[in-house]
């Protein structure tokens, strides 16, 4: 028998004031934004296959209303009212899906939440969220675009969002390291979905990667506050009120993005033999200080120290490790300047020359495959994205190429100034 719809709803009881669906790889999240808590009871049925939600003493705010579109696993969506005062959502699916179920308390700015999280396999036995191909032999560069989904992140006045800025950003920069083919890199998160501070952690090291690169943009209370930084983990406090602040606001992420308390497990809260932690961050530090030069040369800085402060995402990572801050989302200037094609590129080739040199005094790293004065054109380049990838104007590429046409062709070989 099918759900009968109603045209009207009783004002008492919780209100549900919002709905949206987030797609990630293994895992669809509809998330239901409530006025108060509820009792919920949740269940599968087959035959076709349907992911049942029954929200006790519940009904839609006025103007409020399911997604349109279910995406991914879920055909359609609907709701009724299977008993009186009880709201029935109802999740039509194309195959069999595991799901599961958690109500998280208010997080400014979100209300209550009901989350229902659709998964192909048990969550325990979730693959690798990046499935670029590596080998054992690879120089592995885990590379972990911030915040995601549910998580916006830092905010800017325009209303745009950190989780965005770090995506592209990191995008580019895993463009830029496998085209060049010294090392390899992978992601934590490919698209726009919130993947849990554990499971970053988990990843980089289920992958045994070689280093770790943390991607966001600041967010502050001033609007003044400009340029980048990067953080390394701290063992005995933050270096600045700035980092203090950042890293509670990055260690509370897990409560933005939607993470049931069951899955924090003891693993963030492991503690490292002094030996292998004094190394990491001794390494982490060589690391940011190569990062630092190379970003100075292609914007500001907001600090020109390798900051310290005690990022979740950076504890149990027992690899050199940092955070980089690519600039202030809540900085007017740089709120535009980081929606830009040209500045993301820009900035993704100065984390690329930092890491490179950081490679060049590792042992574990391959050595250089490019000419110091060579730049090979990869798929998609223009002059104007190769100046700026390589922290240079299109007039002085020119200069040092005079032959090198406004047509180029893959794999050509140009000249460039040495850095």
């Amino acid at each position: 028998m099918g759900l009968v719809l109603w045209p009207m709803f009783t004002n008492a009881g919780t209100e549900v004031t919002g709905s949206r669906f987030w797609h990630g790889p293994e895992r669809t999240r509809l998330v239901l934004e409530l006025s108060d808590s509820v009792q919920y009871n949740v269940f599968r049925l087959q035959n076709p296959e349907r992911v049942v939600i029954d929200i006790a003493d519940s009904h839609f705010a006025g103007g409020a209303e399911l997604p349109a579109e279910g995406g991914g696993p879920v055909l359609g969506v609907r709701s009724g009212r299977p008993t009186n005062g009880t709201l029935r959502v109802v999740l039509d699916l194309g195959a069999p899906w595991s799901y599961r179920t958690f109500l998280l308390s208010p997080n400014p700015p979100y209300p209550y939440r009901l989350v229902v999280d659709l998964s192909r396999i048990p969550e325990e036995d979730e693959s690798v969220v990046d499935s670029s191909d590596t080998r054992e032999e690879d120089y592995l560069v885990v590379i972990d675009p911030g915040h995601g989904g549910e998580d916006p992140g830092a905010v800017g006045g325009k209303g745009s969002h950190e989780k965005d800025v770090a995506l592209a950003i990191a995008n580019r920069l895993k463009r830029i390291i496998n085209w060049d083919s010294r090392m390899r890199a992978v992601l934590t998160r490919t698209d726009d979905y919130y993947v849990s501070l554990r499971k970053r952690v988990l990843f980089a090291m289920s992958m045994s990667a070689d280093v770790f690169l943390s991607i966001h943009a600041d967010g502050a209370k001033r609007r003044s506050a400009r340029g980048a930084s990067v953080y390394i983990l701290s063992t005995d406090g933050a270096s600045s009120e700035m980092g203090k602040w950042l890293a509670q606001r990055e260690n509370a992420s897990d409560l933005a993005g939607g993470v049931d308390i069951g899955e924090q497990e003891p693993i963030l809260q492991r503690t490292l033999l002094d030996m292998g932690l004094d190394w990491k961050i001794k390494e982490s530090r060589l690391l940011g200080i190569e990062l630092l030069n190379a970003m100075g040369k292609v914007g500001p800085l907001h600090s020109a120290n390798v900051e310290r402060a005690g990022f979740a995402v950076l504890k149990s990572v027992d690899i050199p490790a940092v955070l980089i801050e690519t600039g202030f989302m809540t900085n007017p200037d740089e709120e535009q300047a980081l929606q830009q094609v040209l500045v993301q590129e820009r900035i993704a080739g100065a984390i690329f020359r930092g890491l490179s040199a950081y490679c060049d005094a590792d042992q574990r790293c391959p050595e250089r495959t490019q000419e110091a004065n060579v730049y090979v054109v990869a798929p998609g380049d223009s002059l104007p994205l190769i100046a700026a990838r390589l922290g240079l104007t299109v007039s002085e590429l020119r200069r040092a190429d005079p032959s090198g046409s406004s047509s180029l062709q893959l794999g050509q070989r140009l000249k460039v100034p040495v850095p």
